[in-house]
């Protein structure tokens, strides 16, 4: 059964000991920040703080943390099984359910009791970010022409009680329903949603093509749809159990300077001027739980989603396009889970791998990749070295592909124009008389683990 909300999840860290409550008086400028960079790197638990520094609520920390395991805890399925029970969940899209109340709107803000600071603390991550951000928060709007749904995550920086600038980037679908709007001299309608089931997080990072809906993919994911609660003073449904609703309009023909921000890829983003949102109407729970997370150089629960989701989907898309051979897809974290990708294939004719590495590096996020024969891990970066030591011809077996869109986030990418790309092929080549993999053998490896304890008793 699903996870009603944000806090059913958190009962079930818990209970696997992977929760840790933080009394400390913490302070919002950079001690979180440099709390979640910590948490991070050590592969650490997620937190709850209870005393922040000028706020009056709980804030929560590494939901997802940077192993896999928590997210395996989201989909409520064991870690090997993560990428199969996706694959297996997504293909089914359930729509929500539409109520008449909903704890997201136990408390009603309105006119002159709007003050993005009662519900949102100053959180400034890094000491050169442009100001305090919110990091992990759902961005709902719709299409002004289809009015197709829309779920995603963006990078929002508080400007005030009232107002924030939100990084919004084509081709996101999310800026793409904006600049509709623009044309049409209409401000667009959104709803910036912060905690919910973790499920709807993931969700919101799958690559789904513009116009479907990332909640519906959510009840897909969840085997049950999302129950929803319409919105006060916009034209949209939010999730009713969320913590914190903030809803607002992007104005059309504004811009104000945003950022800089310190970015997934590891690097600071650079400010520049960017959309508005004018808030209308905040709603949220009476004792509201804050929910953010850390961003910057890998590994970050960002690239822990990312790495997640952007392998199911590609995986799926490779095996049905172009390799039904393909065996594994993996986002590394070190590749920021978006921009280097590493896959493993049976090959059954010359030429194979390159087509896969063509395949992949259509997708304008991603800048390189690397195709390797399925004996070797894919998840196993010193084997997939040793693949490419081994196995890489440089003159024939590296590929570049030059002039191509690239990922705008790059830091090489800094000036927008075209990128170049390459791939390598670390498949043994097709055909060709190769020697022979030193392994040890079945029944000494049986052996072997049979008598293992053994070889070294207990003291």
């Amino acid at each position: 059964m699903a996870y009603r909300d944000l806090r059913e999840f958190l009962a079930a860290v818990e209970r696997s000991g992977e929760l840790r409550y933080i009394d400390k008086e913490v302070d919002p400028d950079l001690e979180i920040g440099g709390i979640g960079r910590k948490l991070d790197d050590t592969r650490g638990p997620a937190v709850v703080f209870r005393n922040v520094k000028g706020y009056p609520h709980r804030v929560v920390m590494g939901i997802f943390g940077t192993t896999m395991n928590r997210i395996a805890m989201a989909m409520q399925c064991q870690e090997d099984q993560l990428l199969n029970v996706w694959l297996q969940r997504a293909s089914t899209f359930v729509k929500p359910t539409l109520v008449d109340d909903a704890p997201c709107q136990e408390i009603v803000r309105l006119g002159d009791q709007i003050r993005l600071s009662d519900v949102i603390p100053n959180v400034r991550w890094n000491k050169a970010d442009g100001g305090p951000y919110i990091t992990f928060a759902l961005f709902f709007n719709k299409d002004p022409e289809t009015s197709a749904g829309n779920m995603s995550i963006y990078r929002l920086m508080l400007a005030g009680d009232r107002k924030m600038g939100a990084y919004l980037q084509a081709p996101q679908h999310g800026a793409t329903a904006f600049l509709r709007s623009e044309r049409m001299e209409q401000p667009l309608e959104v709803a910036i949603v912060i905690g919910t089931d973790p499920v709807l997080y993931l969700a919101s990072q799958v690559p789904l093509p513009y116009g479907a809906y990332e909640l519906e993919l959510a009840g897909g994911l969840r085997g049950e749809p999302v129950e929803t609660v319409k919105c006060k003073t916009v034209d949209l449904e939010v999730p009713a159990t969320a913590e914190i609703v903030l809803e607002g309009r992007v104005l059309p023909n504004v811009r104000e300077l945003e950022g800089p921000f310190g970015e997934f890829t590891g690097y600071l983003g650079p400010a520049d001027l960017r959309p508005v949102v004018e808030v209308t109407a905040i709603t949220h729970r009476k004792d509201p739980l804050y929910l953010c997370t850390y961003e910057g150089y890998p590994p970050t629960e960002d690239h822990t989603m990312h790495s997640l989701t952007k392998s199911a989907e590609l995986y799926q898309q490779i095996k049905q396009s172009t390799a039904p051979t393909l065996k594994d897809l993996y986002f590394p974290l070190g590749g920021c889970s978006a921009f280097h990708v590493v896959a493993s294939l049976k090959k059954e004719r010359a030429g194979q791998a390159k087509n896969v590495i063509l395949d992949i590096l259509r997708n304008a996020l991603i800048k390189s990749c690397v195709v390797v024969d399925e004996d070797i891990d894919i998840r196993d970066s010193t084997q997939v070295e040793w693949a490419i030591a081994t196995r890489v011809r440089p003159a024939k077996d590296i590929v570049i592909v030059s002039d191509i869109a690239g990922p705008h986030l790059d830091p090489l990418q800094h000036d927008g124009g075209a990128s170049s790309k390459y791939g390598f092929d670390a498949t043994i080549p097709f055909g060709l008389e190769f020697p022979e993999k030193v392994e040890t053998d079945e029944s000494t490896r049986k052996l072997v683990e049979a008598n293992w304890s053994d070889y070294f008793p207990q003291e």
